[in-house]
């Protein structure tokens, strides 16, 4: 039998499979792209697994799962694409000449059919998943079920119970699957109704060998729980701010700060309860001003005083989920656009004129990427003028429609700013300035501070 044209097609599969992946990334939810490693790693050697996940853990923060998956993918792609050619290599269409890939979207009849006619075509690491299916079909239709492997994937008890495989010796390994092989036969040839019985004796059977204390049915519980279950959430790159040798003064500056990236509606949920109790936010004791930090820090979920500045270059998001900066050094030029654009239109009114503001006051581009600039802003009397005159001329209207033009422009023209060559970025940048001075007829001095030191 010719294989050629199976594995040409497998193999354009794969090539496209990758680039498909690779530009969703940044729509998937960390319960999606956790299961990508786990349906990927499950096709793996035990060596390549150990290598390729070295230093991942389903307990990692969200940004630095998706760093993972992005270096993690086309490492992947180049073992499938090794699996393939090796496979072609082998005589036969027994499951030694399988991928992979191909066992893991078999039914488990089909497989322990084949094992059947060839008791070792299956290394031990092969053996002890197919094992581990099996105790997944507790039916009929689940043991013909095509997506079987892929739906066990989602279940911690899938991993745990190959892990109790593992410790069994070879010669045990072996005297299952001996035991074990005659039942799917016979399972084979039963209607559906017998079949269902004989079935459960095979997994009643798996079950004692390693010793599983609970029901069969409770494998069927914690759907994407992260595995190990029990472990400890790893800590986010940005630690809890260390608000206990702050000055009054920096405390204060530290809440103007962070609530300068939330909507209106945010900060009255947030400083409401202060309100009530004091007659204004300078009135607000220390011991309240350190609970308050520390509460909105946790509540902004990772953005920063650079986040309406940085975004272009980072992928810093200020009303969306924050794109790792590996993430967004990949994705072409729309995919950007489409995210700042998302970005954009989640943001209200107060938070535009904080990011036209912003621009506007960065009068050299490395003040944009300068966390101690950007945080001298909220000193300044003109970064509040300007939010005034922004939402003043352009934000009337329930739809907003002159301020989010400008926004958007200001947007497009920054991300332009930060794919041009070095040399060229300032000047960009004082052409986006400039169209901002316009719109809001702002003095021309303005665009040049520095001049007039």
């Amino acid at each position: 039998m010719d294989k050629g044209p199976r594995v040409e097609q497998m193999r354009r599969y794969i090539h496209s499979r990758e680039k498909e992946l690779l530009s969703t990334i940044t729509e998937m939810t960390e319960d999606q792209l956790r299961w990508t490693v786990r349906v990927f790693a499950d096709c793996l050697d035990e060596t390549s697994r150990t290598l390729c996940l070295e230093g991942y853990s389903e307990y990692l923060p969200f940004e630095r799962i998706q760093t993972f998956v992005v270096s993690f993918i086309p490492q992947y792609t180049q073992l499938a694409l090794a699996d393939l050619d090796l496979k072609t290599q082998v005589e036969g269409s027994g499951l030694s000449a399988l991928t992979e890939e191909e066992l893991q979207n078999m039914s488990c009849a089909e497989k322990w059919y084949l094992l059947a006619s060839d008791e070792e075509a299956l290394t031990p690491a092969q053996l002890r998943r197919e094992m581990a299916r099996l105790l997944f079909c507790r039916n009929y239709d689940l043991y013909c079920d095509l997506t079987l492997s892929m739906a066990a994937i989602e279940f911690p008890s899938y991993f745990e119970i190959q892990e109790s495989l593992a410790r069994l010796s070879p010669e045990d390994l072996r005297a299952l699957r001996n035991r074990l092989l005659p039942k799917t036969q016979e399972a084979d040839k039963a209607p559906p109704e017998a079949a269902e019985e004989i079935l459960l004796g095979i997994r009643e059977e798996i079950a004692r060998v390693i010793s599983l204390d609970r029901p069969l049915d409770s494998l069927f519980e914690g759907a994407m729980q992260r595995i190990p279950r029990g472990g400890d959430q790893v800590a986010e790159a940005t630690a809890a701010p260390d608000t206990a040798a702050m000055s009054r003064e920096e405390l204060q500056l530290s809440v103007k700060a962070l609530t300068d990236l939330m909507t209106v509606d945010e900060m009255r949920r947030e400083l409401s309860p202060l309100k009530d109790r004091y007659p204004s936010f300078y009135d607000i004791p220390e011991a309240d001003l350190h609970d308050l930090v520390r509460r909105l820090d946790e509540k902004i979920g990772g953005r920063t005083v650079l986040s309406f500045t940085d975004r272009y270059r980072s992928g810093s998001l200020v009303t969306r989920q924050r794109i790792s900066s590996e993430v967004w050094a990949l994705l072409p030029h729309e995919e950007r656009v489409r995210l700042l654009t998302e970005d954009d239109d989640g943001m209200d009114a107060s938070q535009m004129a904080r990011h036209i503001s912003r621009v506007f006051m960065s009068y050299l581009y490395e003040m944009l990427h300068d966390p101690t600039a950007q945080m001298s802003f909220l000193k300044e009397p003109l970064y509040q003028v300007l939010q005034e005159m922004i939402i003043g001329q352009l934000g009337k209207g329930g739809n907003q429609a002159g301020l989010r033009e400008l926004n958007c422009r200001v947007t497009c023209g920054m991300l332009e700013v930060e794919q041009a060559p070095p040399e060229e970025r300032q000047a960009m940048l004082l052409e986006v300035r400039k169209g901002i001075a316009r719109a809001l007829s702002l003095p021309e001095p303005l665009l040049d501070p520095a001049a007039d030191s």
